[in-house]
């Protein structure tokens, strides 16, 4: 059975841009129609995502500066999609940690993106975090999760949080759905027009991009446990699983016979 997520101060983790606007946009427009708050989290800049960079800018080699210009560019889009989703600019923090290489972060011990995600919980005392889950089939979505759940750990004593999180790549068993909401006509078209804004990502990805704005949004139950850091062998599997996924283009389908929660609950303090 559903729950109903409690949305007073609402932060929302997004790995790389684009990933708030696929997984969250319909719960953020949801939270700030409540009369909420959200903030968003960007991690990193998603600079390192050559194939879209070597397609529109005609050239095979990626230097340094040139992913620095495209992770420019990405948060950028980034805030166009927030702004079209209702969310003000001083809202969304970005991060900067190196894209594709969060889980070699987390291997090394390095407590850099811990900190930083104490720091956040503490000065933005949310009453829920939508993390990545420990399930996504991207390495940087799973080591991020990891530090999430680290750093609300840490903190659980001074700050109640209640934590949900999503999957964008690859998907869940039923069983640990923690809380479905149902888009109205106008909050879906606005998720797609959110999406639409990360144009850089839909040179090669348009379909595939396109079709999270659905009907639906799945949140799913955290990790009770924080664990250890998976090993690089891992890692390894689970990117191969991941590219099959993007080379079959195939998107995850919702199930229809959940119980799910309407637009109209947009007026009440939960969804």
């Amino acid at each position: 059975m559903p729950h109903r997520l409690p949305i007073g101060r609402a932060l929302i983790v997004a790995p790389h841009p684009d990933d708030e606007a696929i997984a969250a946009g319909g719960l953020i427009q949801r939270v700030i129609a409540a009369g909420s708050v959200v903030s968003v989290v960007l991690v990193t800049d998603g600079e390192n995502n050559p194939w879209p960079q070597r397609y529109q800018e005609r050239k095979w080699f990626i230097t340094t500066s040139d992913r620095q210009r495209w992770g420019a560019m990405r948060r950028t889009e980034a805030l166009a999609s927030l702004a079209v989703l209702g969310v003000e600019s001083e809202n969304a923090r970005f991060l900067q940690f190196p894209d594709q290489a969060i889980m070699s972060l987390a291997r090394r011990g390095d407590d850099r993106l811990l900190a930083a995600f104490r720091d956040l919980l503490r000065t933005f005392r949310p009453t829920l975090v939508v993390s990545p889950s420990a399930l996504d089939l991207h390495a940087d979505h799973r080591a991020i999760s990891w530090y999430v759940r680290s750093a609300v750990r840490d903190v659980e004593a001074e700050l109640p949080i209640a934590i949900t999180t999503y999957i964008v790549h690859g998907g869940a068993p039923e069983s640990d759905l923690l809380s479905r909401i149902e888009l109205s006509e106008c909050e879906m078209m606005r998720k797609r027009e959110a999406i639409e804004c990360h144009r850089s990502q839909l040179l090669l990805s348009r379909e595939r991009f396109l079709a999270h704005a659905r009907r639906t949004e799945s949140f799913y139950k955290a990790d009770p446990s924080v664990g250890t850091v998976e090993s690089a062998a891992t890692t390894l599997l689970t990117s191969i699983r991941h590219s099959a996924l993007v080379v079959l283009g195939r998107p995850r389908r919702e199930p229809e016979n959940v119980e799910t929660f309407p637009a109209d609950d947009a007026r009440t303090r939960h969804v």
